[in-house]
């Protein structure tokens, strides 16, 4: 599944594009939507983007612009431009900008489906060109060098790494991690393929992650006992530099680990699609000045995953403050059985869901909540309830809708606010579809029986 997001500073024409994907069957797309370019690039902060369409002419920042900064977090995302405008100089820019294709505005749906179907297929090429490549690559496996598995261990085990890095025994090593700077580790598990087949897996998980961390972030990769996989990884000051916060005391680290969530999605996909192997991850929270504390959080986030695993639930990602918290609120994780965890699980999304009606419901900010891969949430909700999980969140919409009608004088563009629409118009569509008629004539039906 592939996600799409919509940028134009006329939501009238973001809705609208929106209700029509939705609609159309020929397209599985999850879709975002931003209604300027600073609220596209804090989407492009927390989740992997693999389709723009953007307007070129908006207020701040034009789509040219924006352009810039996406493809510096996703640089394989494909571009779609939308205007207004014909002039040749607008043209000319958004062809240097590497853009799939310029659209006119009054050229209408059928060109921008056009589009968005080509980038789907160039999308599938180049996955396929990478599988077909790993696929020659995984005939010519490397064993990880012994002393950098041996070194990261020992730092694992709580060993001080500058004092580490001083042994005549590592000096030559040219370890790419600084002890004194911001640093963390990533920790994956690898579920599916056995023996011989899983130690292909693992370099194949490790040439994927390679393949998708940004040259920002300096990495030192390893393979632990057990086929534990561990990365330790610094990014660049310039790089953090984009997380800052507007509050001058605020920690660019929550937004960081966001992104790095975003790569991890990535990662997951590719060896879901080369080698049915599903691949969960921990990341760890900021080492530079208590590196002391990397053996509780190593052994924290290998027991959250290896319990959701014991549980039947796969490609997981979360952080070290979700993994402390998910101790927490289960009693025993460990002794939980797999129908109580999938009970659970299925009520945290449905919960979720209920209490954000009005705000983001997005498969992206349900998965954070229960810590899955969005695609993989996608399939497991319909894999245990039988029910698509966008339906359920139409259905949860609707009911509400209806409730507000029935007990409350609310107008009804307040209702759609209160349901998660942006627009009367389009909450209208979206009633008359479900219902057969209109929020209108529902409610002075409802008023004449009354």
């Amino acid at each position: 599944m592939y996600r799409l997001l919509i940028v134009d500073d006329e939501p009238v024409i973001v809705n609208g594009l929106i209700q029509l994907f939705q609609e159309n069957t020929e397209f599985e797309l999850d879709v975002c939507k931003a209604y300027s370019a600073a609220e596209a690039l804090k989407t492009a902060k927390k989740m992997k983007l693999d389709i723009l369409v953007s307007d070129i002419r908006m207020p701040q920042k034009s789509g040219l612009q924006l352009v810039d900064e996406i493809v510096y977090y996703w640089p394989h995302c494909r571009i779609i431009f939308l205007t207004g405008y014909s002039e040749f100089d607008y043209v000319q820019e958004a062809l240097r900008k590497r853009a799939d294709n310029y659209i006119l505005k009054t050229e209408g749906i059928e060109p921008i489906f056009r589009a968005v179907k080509d980038a789907c297929l160039k999308l599938d090429e180049d996955n396929r060109r990478r599988i077909q490549e790993e696929k020659a690559k995984m005939h010519f496996q490397i064993a990880a060098p012994v002393l950098r598995n041996e070194l990261v261990g020992r730092i694992l085990r709580g060993e001080t790494a500058s004092d580490l890095l001083s042994e005549a025994r590592y000096e030559e090593l040219n370890f790419r991690i600084n002890a004194t700077d911001p640093a963390f580790f990533v920790m994956g598990t690898v579920d599916g393929p056995e023996d011989a087949n899983r130690k292909k897996a693992i370099v194949s998980v490790q040439r994927a992650f390679g393949n998708y961390l940004p040259e920002s972030i300096a990495c030192e990769p390893s393979v632990l006992e057990e086929g534990i996989l561990v990365w330790l990884l610094q990014p660049r000051e310039e790089l953090l530099a984009r997380f800052l916060p507007p509050e001058p005391e605020g920690s660019c680290w929550r937004g960081f680990t966001a992104y790095m969530k975003g790569i991890l999605e990535l990662v997951q996909n590719e060896c879901e699609s080369l080698l049915g192997a599903s691949v969960s991850f921990g990341i760890s929270g900021e080492l530079g000045e208590s590196w002391t504390t990397i053996l509780n959080q190593y052994e924290t986030l290998l027991g959250v995953l290896k319990s959701r695993a014991s549980l039947g639930q796969n490609m997981i990602v979360i952080d070290i403050e979700n993994a402390n918290r998910h101790q927490e609120v289960l009693d025993d994780p460990e002794q939980m059985k797999q129908e109580d965890m999938k009970s659970w699980v299925i009520g945290q999304i449905q919960s979720y869901v209920q209490n954000h009606l009005a705000g983001d419901v997005s498969l992206t900010a349900i998965a954070e909540k229960v810590h899955f891969n969005p695609s993989y949430l996608s399939r497991y909700y319909k894999q245990m309830t039988g029910q698509n999980l966008l339906d359920y969140i139409q259905s949860k919409k609707l009911e509400a809708a209806v409730h507000l009608m029935m007990h409350t004088n609310l107008k009804l563009n307040e209702i759609a606010a209160r349901v998660g629409f942006d627009s009367q118009s389009y909450f209208t569509t979206f009633f008359k579809k479900k219902t057969g008629i209109s929020p209108q004539e529902y409610r002075s039906s409802t008023e004449r029986r009354g």
